[in-house]
C-alpha cells in the first residue's frame, strides 16, 4: 500500500502536519487564560489560522471555552455580528447544554428574532433578516458580547475572529471603533484577532491614530527558520517511506521563497511527482514546480489582465529583480515609467492586493509560483 502524501497546504495544518510555531501557540494560550486580548498579524499563507486554530484547540483542552469565527465572507457589520454569535453558540456555550435547550437559552437573550438551524452534528447556525437586522447590527453585536461576557464569568473564556482585515471594510467607516468598545467591555475574557492584510491591520492597530492600538498584544507571525523547517521536510518523507536529502529540502525551501504554505505545497507536489521511486530529487522537485505553475496559470492570468499596464511592468519587473530602490532611475527606466509617483501608486495597489511584500526592505512577488508564471517559467 502506497503511504499518503506527508504534507499538506491550502488550509490551517493539524498534526501531524503543523510545523513549530510552539512559542507563538504558547504565548497565545497563556494570554487567552489570562483575559488578555491577542492580535495574531502576519502575510497570507504563513500559518496564522494555523497557529490560532492550535492554540483554541489547546485551550480548550485546558478548560478553556472558546470560539472561532472565519469573517473572510463577511461584507456588512450584520454578518460580522451574526458570525461572532454563531461561534460563541458553538464554540464558547457547546460543552453547556445540549444543542435544542443551548438554542433556547440564547433565544431569551436576544432582542432581534432569528431563523435557527440546527444540523446532525448539532451546530447551530442563527440568522437574521437583512432588511429588519441591518438596521439592528450594533444590537445583534452586543447580544453576542453579553453571552461571551456572561461566559467568562463562569471561566477562561476566548473568542478568536480570523480574517479580522474584513472589519475595516463593512459598513461606512469600518468597525473598528465598535471592536475598541467591545474589548473595553469585556473583562473576562480575550479576544484572539487574527488578520493577514497587512496594510489593513497596521491601520487597525499600529498606524497613528488607529482604533485598535494598545488594544492587545500583538503577535506578528513570520517565517519558519530555515533549518527548522528542513528538519520537518526530511522527517515527514521519511516517515511515509521516502528520502529527502537536505540539500533537496534547502531546494524546496528556496524555490518556495521560504512561505510556509508554499513550501508544503511543493513537498506534496514533488512527493506526487517522485511516485514509484525512493528518493525525492531535485528534478522532481522542478517538475512539481512546472506542474503547479501551469495548473495555476488560467488564475494568474486573470488576475494580471486585471491590473493597469503600468502596475504590470511593476510586477513583472520584480518578479525577475527584486528591488530595495523601486524609485531609483534604474528601476524606472527599466520598466519605461518615468514617474516616481506612479511606481508608488502601483506598489500601493499590488500590495494591497497581496502579489507584491516587502521582506526585510526588498520589494518581491509574493508568491513564487506566480512569480515563475511572470518569468516565463
Amino acid at each position: 500500500m502506497t503511504p499518503p502524501n506527508p504534507f499538506h497546504f491550502g488550509s490551517p495544518a493539524a498534526a501531524p502536519y503543523f510545523c513549530d510555531r510552539d512559542e507563538e501557540v504558547a504565548g497565545i494560550v497563556a494570554r487567552m487564560s489570562a483575559g488578555i486580548h491577542v492580535f495574531v498579524l502576519g502575510p497570507r499563507r504563513f500559518g496564522k489560522s494555523s497557529i490560532v486554530l492550535r492554540a483554541a484547540q489547546a485551550f480548550r483542552k485546558g478548560g478553556g471555552a472558546v470560539g472561532y469565527a472565519d469573517l473572510i465572507r463577511c461584507t456588512s457589520e450584520l454578518e460580522v455580528a451574526t458570525e461572532m454569535l454563531n461561534a460563541v453558540v458553538n464554540g464558547v456555550l457547546s460543552g453547556s447544554r445540549r444543542a435544542a435547550r443551548r438554542v433556547e437559552d440564547v433565544l431569551e437573550h436576544l432582542r432581534v428574532a432569528p431563523t435557527v438551524s440546527i444540523d446532525l452534528s448539532g451546530t447551530v447556525t442563527f440568522g437574521f433578516d437583512p432588511a429588519i437586522a441591518q438596521r439592528s447590527w450594533n444590537v445583534v453585536f452586543d447580544d453576542a458580547l453579553s453571552l461571551l461576557e456572561t461566559a467568562g464569568k463562569r471561566g477562561p473564556t476566548a473568542l478568536a475572529l480570523d480574517e479580522f482585515q474584513r472589519v475595516a471594510d463593512v459598513g461606512k467607516s469600518g468597525m473598528g471603533g465598535a471592536f475598541k468598545a467591545a474589548a473595553d467591555r469585556l473583562t473576562h475574557c480575550s479576544l484572539v484577532l487574527a488578520g493577514s492584510h497587512a496594510s489593513v491591520m497596521e491601520k487597525l492597530t499600529r498606524a497613528k491614530g488607529a482604533p485598535l492600538y494598545g488594544m492587545g498584544e500583538l503577535f506578528s507571525v513570520g517565517a519558519i527558520e530555515k533549518e527548522t523547517m528542513l528538519t520537518y521536510l526530511v522527517g515527514r518523507a521519511r516517515a511515509a517511506k521516502k528520502q529527502l536529502s537536505t540539500a533537496t529540502a534547502a531546494h524546496v525551501y528556496e524555490r518556495a521563497g521560504g512561505v510556509p504554505n508554499d513550501v508544503q505545497w511543493l513537498a506534496f507536489s514533488a512527493f506526487a511527482e517522485a511516485a514509484g521511486k525512493s528518493e525525492i530529487s531535485t528534478d522532481d522537485v522542478e517538475a512539481a514546480m512546472a506542474t503547479i505553475v501551469r495548473r495555476q496559470a488560467s488564475s494568474f492570468a486573470e488576475r494580471f489582465e486585471s491590473l493597469a499596464v503600468s502596475q504590470q511592468r511593476v510586477l513583472k519587473e520584480l518578479s525577475v529583480r527584486p528591488t530595495k530602490s523601486p524609485f531609483a532611475k534604474a528601476f524606472l527606466d527599466q520598466i519605461g515609467v518615468a514617474n516616481v509617483n506612479s511606481v508608488r501608486v502601483a506598489l500601493r495597489v499590488l500590495s494591497d492586493l497581496e502579489l507584491v511584500v516587502r521582506r526585510e526592505g526588498t520589494w518581491e512577488v509574493a508568491s513564487p509560483f506566480f512569480k515563475d508564471w511572470l518569468a516565463g517559467g
